[in-house]
């Protein structure tokens, strides 16, 4: 429970701080609570990051931090009632003239003495319960850090001794590395630098030291280099410390305390220069301020770089980031061990004694299960097979692969531990995103078009400046944590980004989120931690599927669930009305509804109810055939899936009330799209699906001024597009077989990304397309059947960073001028063999203009680099 405190406090602190809510009228009661709400707030929130890091020496404290975190909910719970009032007057002050009746009369309901009287007793019982917790914070020895937002780190050393033969599986790594590191040449001669950086990138625990140590120690590095040295990094890219680590592993003689800067980088230049050098920086991080940055990595080269011609340095890091500001040029990506590799470690560990396992056949097949729930990860691996050292009773071993790692206990060296190194280096900001993905199964592909929407709704998108769109902003989260190998990217198309979380980091996910975030389906939390925690609940809609049609006691136990998620739908229906109705009668802090395949035929008006809501899906919904007006009292509300309600006639007339609404999916049976979306003025993101009679778009598009991201689908009847909003970043359009894409006049000049799939019409790209030479970044092109050519024109499109073509058989060539696209980094080709054919390695008629491309992938094989 003591995780992420300091992004949830620094939430509530930024609404304590702008507490002034001009159309609500606050009483004078409520403004003294809130003042002295805040003011004991802001003395025990300078203590927080110390204490995150404290708990880990001290149980007592990570109680106390739960508790502070349980009162930071309950601030932003009250908060979010203040704020939603304030945007409920502003609604009716203006759009009062063209409400309906209906909807003026529920906004003239509101009493504010009532509110005021309700509001200061529900603020004075948060204030007593903080002071509660804050008299409890004279119990430990806590310092304030206020302002210090660079995450906890456990401190941990390295060297560069390593047993060869506990090593396996890393043959062919150790061997690549090597290759470069004693063939790579400098590839302009005339560049000043007599060093060069190769990185080892790679997720916590999968045996990137122990990589760097086989390297280091191998007879032909040895013999090769004249002078070398291993420095331990870590988190502070400190240049005086690490000036001193070098000298000392150099000479093995420490360096003196009070020596100057300039003391050191002498002695450094003394020891360096003229020497054919490797140096090891183990465990680079790129935390802001205290982590490498371009700065201090030049500052730190400058010096380095009086050695010989050809001298080396090896990095090892989990950011992806560090190999770019270190101006890597060779990056090792470190993947997980093979099954048998994983199987041979587990059991080396397992059994001290050579031979020993032959004794223990039942063993072995345990020990194959469990190495194999490792996931290729070397110090998982080692861990689990070190814990069952001592053991041979075989329910001991069944125990352990029956059940979650990260339920087991842990020492100081764990798994846990390692992995949590990634975790604590987080910035605060991240840290809620990346638990918050513990609700989603294992092996779930996550896309940043649901997600990002599900982190905003609960307000881990929040930029200092306002600058930033927050769909840009979860966009950013994402690349950050895949940078950090948390994530595991699969693609990344501007807009959009697709990736799964590793095994054993969804279990570390599970770890920081505990019972906040529950995905035990009807199986309830520990029973020693309150129910009244848990903020988010994700249930299996299969288990869901087979239970009695009754609301499981568990639910009825929760209070204050933000968070109802019912992931992975596939086809399966959900008819548990019971459990519906407790939705809306229990949960009235709901932020996240998932109603998606509820076999529902009207949705009750009670929704309106749900004050605190920002996103409702309600996909999959077929018989649904009208929205309540009641929804338009939602003004939260920010995301609204409607996608398969082929049957819904249109939307409520006062649906422009939902001011705060930036995402709209929508099914219709109408040939039109309904002129209410007009009032939407918020959207960012329309996606039109399976709209089957859809004949025009008319002029709804044209008006969403604000639209970055249309997207258009299995809309069969559809004949033309109008003119685009000049706002518009990305364009997808896919399975619209009458659709005319030359009809459009002009293109869009800022457009980003540009993707097209199944329209077997298609037989050249719409020439409206240049238009967007400035700005488009990426390409997409899936499954057009007849598309023989791509326009000479494409050369000029400078900015392109990104060209994906698949499933397009008559594809023949690439246009004559792609060599003149220097920006391109990605270029990706399947299922189009007479395309693939001609851009094969060396051979193929068209590889002369692609040898620039950093990544050319052709039917899932990468055969090409910048550097060939």
């Amino acid at each position: 429970m003591g995780e992420f405190v300091t992004s949830i406090a620094e939430t509530a602190m930024i609404g304590l701080a702008s507490y002034t809510y001009k159309e609500v009228c606050l009483a004078r009661g409520v403004t003294d609570e809130l003042a002295k709400l805040k003011e004991t707030f802001s003395d025990v929130k300078k203590v927080v990051l110390d204490a995150e890091e404290k708990q880990r020496n001290d149980p007592r404290l990570t109680e106390w931090l739960g508790k502070l975190k349980d009162v930071c909910y309950d601030i932003d719970d009250v908060l979010d009632e203040f704020a939603f009032t304030e945007l409920q007057m502003q609604v009716m002050n203006n759009r009062g003239s063209v409400l309906t009746l209906k909807v003026r009369t529920f906004f003239s309901r509101w009493n504010p003495l009532v509110f005021n009287i309700k509001m200061a007793h529900r603020i004075k019982g948060i204030r007593e319960e903080l002071d509660r917790v804050a008299a409890e914070k004279a119990l430990f020895p806590l310092e304030e850090r206020a302002g210090d937002w660079q995450g906890v780190h456990v401190k941990r050393e390295t060297h560069s001794f390593v047993q060869v033969y506990d090593v396996i599986g890393r043959d062919d790594d150790k061997k690549q590395i090597i290759i470069h590191l004693l063939n790579l040449r400098l590839k302009d001669p005339g560049v000043r630098d007599t060093v060069s950086v190769i990185s080892i990138l790679g997720l916590g625990g999968m045996g990137k030291t122990t990589l760097a140590k086989l390297v280091y120690n191998d007879k032909r590095v040895v013999k090769n280099f004249e002078l070398r040295m291993w420095v331990y990094v870590s988190d502070h890219f400190d240049i005086k410390r690490l000036v001193r680590d070098i000298i000392t592993s150099a000479t093995n003689q420490n360096c003196g305390d009070d020596e100057s800067l300039e003391q050191l980088q002498k002695k450094l230049q003394n020891v360096l220069t003229d020497k054919h050098f490797l140096l090891v920086l183990d465990d680079v991080w790129d935390k802001s301020e205290i982590g490498v940055t371009i700065s201090k990595w030049l500052e730190l080269k400058a010096l380095l770089n009086v050695g010989a011609n050809e001298s080396k340095i090896i990095v090892t890091t989990r950011n992806e980031s560090v190999t770019k500001v270190m101006e890597s040029v060779y990056v090792h990506p470190l993947k997980g061990l093979r099954h048998e590799d994983c199987k041979s470690l587990f059991l080396q560990r397992a059994f001290a004694r050579r031979g020993e396992e032959e004794r223990y056949p039942q063993l072995v097949e345990i020990g194959d299960d469990i190495a194999e729930k490792c996931g290729g990860v070397p110090l998982a691996v080692t861990t689990l097979g070190s814990m069952l050292c001592l053991k041979r009773e075989q329910h001991a071993w069944s125990e352990v692969r029956d059940s979650d790692i990260w339920k087991l206990k842990q020492e100081h060296n764990d798994i846990s531990p390692a992995l949590k190194l990634s975790y604590d280096a987080l910035p605060p900001y991240l840290k809620p995103c990346f638990a918050f993905c513990s609700i989603f199964p294992k092996d779930y592909i996550f896309r940043s078009t649901d997600l990002v929407p599900l982190w905003m709704a609960q307000g881990f998108l929040q930029s200092s400046t306002g600058s930033q769109e927050p769909e840009e902003m979860g966009l950013d989260y994402i690349r950050q944590i895949c940078s950090r190998s948390l994530f595991q990217m699969h693609e990344d198309s501007i807009h959009s980004i697709v990736f799964e979380m590793h095994h054993l980091v969804h279990d570390l996910a599970i770890s920081v989120a505990q019972v906040e975030c529950s995905s035990e389906n009807f199986r309830p939390p520990s029973t020693s931690i309150s129910h009244k925690k848990v903020r988010h609940v994700s249930i299996s809609r299969d288990d869901l599927c087979m239970k009695e049609v009754r609301v499981p006691d568990y639910l009825l136990q929760l209070k204050k669930v933000w968070t109802i998620l019912f992931p992975n739908p596939g086809d399966t229906v959900i008819t548990n009305k019971p459990l519906l109705k407790t939705c809306f009668k229990r949960f009235k802090y709901l932020r996240v509804l998932d109603l998606s395949g509820w076999s529902l035929e009207k949705l009750p008006s009670s929704i309106g109810n749900l004050s605190h809501l920002r996103y409702l899906d309600l996909s999959r919904n077929p018989s649904l055939q009208k929205l309540p007006d009641s929804i338009c009292e939602l003004q939260n509300l920010q995301t609204l899936l409607l996608s398969g309600c082929e049957n819904l006639k249109g939307l409520p007339k006062d649906i422009g009330s939902l001011i705060n609404l930036r995402k709209l999916v929508f099914t219709t049976s109408r040939m039109d799209l309904p002129e209410e979306i007009k009032s939407l003025t918020s959207l960012r993101h329309f996606e039109v699906h399976s709209c089957s009679n859809l004949e025009s778009l008319g002029e709804v598009v044209q008006s969403l001024t604000n639209l970055r991201i249309l997207v258009i689908s299995n809309c069969g009847n559809l004949e033309s597009l109008p003119q685009l909003s000049p706002s518009l970043k990305a364009l997808v359009i896919s399975d619209c077989e009458k659709l005319d894409l030359m009809s459009l006049g002009e293109g869009i000049e800022g457009l980003l990304s540009f993707s097209i799939s199944k329209m077997s019409n298609l037989e050249a790209l719409p020439h409206w397309l240049q238009d967007s030479k400035p700005s488009l970044q990426s390409i997409r092109i899936e499954n057009c059947v007849h598309l023989k050519v791509l326009p000479e024109w494409l050369q000029s499109l400078m900015k392109l960073q990104q060209l994906v073509i698949e499933g397009c058989p008559e594809l023949l060539a690439l246009p004559e001028g792609m060599h003149h696209l220097f920006a391109l980094k990605e270029l990706k080709i399947n299922d189009c063999s007479k395309l693939g054919e001609s851009c094969r390695r060396k051979e193929g008629q068209d590889w002369s203009k692609i040898t620039r491309v950093a990544k050319v992938t052709i039917d899932g094989e990468n055969i090409a680099s910048s550097d060939d």
